[in-house]
């Protein structure tokens, strides 16, 4: 009897076991790789299981991964949406390196293994791609053609993420879940994600509905969820939360800004009004202050341009015309504008001294850019995405600019002289659009 009761026990644990491992299948890779900031010596590697896991990245220089060695990340659990970042140490300057993910222990992807090239090392000059784009559009579709263009047509360095990266218009993280999830499934944007760094900043879809300031509920909810999904180098300040950050690739230093956390309603009146709040300001002036960097990159979601909407710097007026005051008083040279928001592709040179070019939309519908006393170019209707390519190397910096339409290709490309990016030279503008002729009165009846 003992030997049954025995027998029947260890058949007992084992079906308990084998119900168990029916009930919790291995978790796969869900969403993911995306890169973050890479840097000369280190790398963020993001991923998304499906269920409970440990992360690990298997990282070398040959394709195969025959050399490779294995970084262990964090535990992905429920309360981060099975959700985590790896950081990868003791890399090393301007090379390619590929890898692969790992969840609990075992390969979570196949071959070809995707590849990054590191950042320069720190202080090198040299060249620079960067795409920046902006307004994706309320469903998937909307920007799946514009993800598989860029991804297939042209080769650059980093990605800018310049807002409205979805049309959630929440703070719940839930919905915010939601909204990543269907683009980090498109194809071409997760190919370029395996294998492009990428940075992000928010404009107000993906950050609140109305009022998109810094009086909007449950704003840290979107923060939360924001550095969920991104792995930028920083977040704001220890004393001073938001998504602005800074890094540096190849002598060009890159500010990406928040225009909403710290944003004052309209109510608060122009005189008093601040746009990035009086903290996020001063880090911006002592670290543009700060910089060795030949070429200065401002992004933030909003319009620089004298004659935007009131949604952008338009509205913000007295503190744009304070932080260009204190950039020309200190002799800060080579500062470049990036925006989005406006639902078109257009460059100008605001007050005739700053290039600014505004990017989008990439799945969104056009919105019409009209010519304005800055604008030198404008790009139409369609889906746009920008480069810069910007060379460091050379005697004096060389800056240029491509501007694609999905499905047609490079629309547009300038070369910039030096002169024109520090404002010692003026960029003609566009003609003013023709004044449309009033409207004939209606034809009068003949008297009966």
């Amino acid at each position: 009897m003992k030997s049954l009761s025995r027998l029947l026990s260890l058949l007992s644990v084992v079906a308990f076991a084998a119900t168990n491992a029916l009930a919790a299948p291995a978790a796969y890779l869900e969403l993911g790789p995306l890169l973050g900031h890479v840097s000369a010596n280190d790398a963020r590697v993001w991923a998304k299981a499906s269920g409970p896991a440990a992360l690990a990245i298997r990282i070398g220089q040959q394709e195969d991964l025959s050399d490779a060695v294995t970084v262990k990340g964090p535990s992905l659990e429920a309360g981060a949406d099975f959700i985590g970042t790896a950081l990868v140490p003791s890399l090393k300057p301007a090379q390619r390196y590929f890898y692969s993910t790992l969840l609990d222990g075992e390969p979570a992807m196949l071959r070809p293994y995707p590849s990054f090239v590191t950042a320069p090392a720190e202080g090198a000059k040299g060249r620079v791609r960067f795409a920046f784009v902006s307004c994706v559009g309320y469903n998937g579709f909307d920007s799946a053609g514009t993800w598989s263009d860029l991804s297939t047509r042209t080769n650059f360095d980093v990605l800018l993420m310049l807002g409205d990266n979805h049309y959630g218009n929440t703070t719940d993280p839930k919905k915010h879940l939601q909204f990543f999830s269907v683009q980090r499934r498109l194809p071409g944007y997760a190919d370029i994600s395996r294998r492009v760094p990428q940075y992000a900043i928010w404009d107000n879809h993906d950050y609140a509905p109305e009022p998109c300031d810094k009086t909007a509920k449950d704003k840290e909810r979107t923060l939360a969820a924001f550095k969920n999904f991104w792995p930028n180098p920083a977040y704001g300040e220890p004393d001073n939360p938001g998504v602005y950050h800074k890094f540096s690739r190849a002598g060009v230093e890159f500010f990406m800004l928040d225009g909403r956390y710290h944003r004052d309603p309209y109510t608060v009146p122009e005189e008093e009004r601040t746009h990035l709040g009086a903290q996020q300001l001063a880090w911006l002036k002592r670290e543009l202050l700060a910089s060795k960097a030949l070429v200065k990159v401002i992004a933030t979601g909003g319009e620089w341009q004298t004659f935007s909407q009131k949604a952008s710097w338009a509205s913000f007026k007295r503190e744009r015309d304070d932080l260009f005051k204190f950039i020309e008083d200190n002799h800060i040279t080579g500062v470049l504008l990036l925006s989005g928001d406006r639902h078109f592709t257009a460059a100008y040179h605001v007050l005739g001294k700053y290039i600014e070019v505004t990017s989008g939309p990439t799945g969104s519908s056009n919105a019409d850019g009209k010519a304005t006393p800055e604008m030198f170019y404008s790009g139409g209707k369609g889906k746009f995405y920008c480069i810069f390519d910007v060379d460091t190397a050379r005697e004096q910096p060389a800056v240029s600019l491509e501007i694609y339409r999905t499905g047609d290709g490079q629309v547009y490309k300038r070369a910039f002289t030096w002169e024109e990016v520090t404002g010692a030279a003026k960029i003609t503008p566009l003609p003013p659009a023709p004044a449309k002729a009033p409207a004939k009165p209606p034809a009068k009846a003949p008297a009966k």
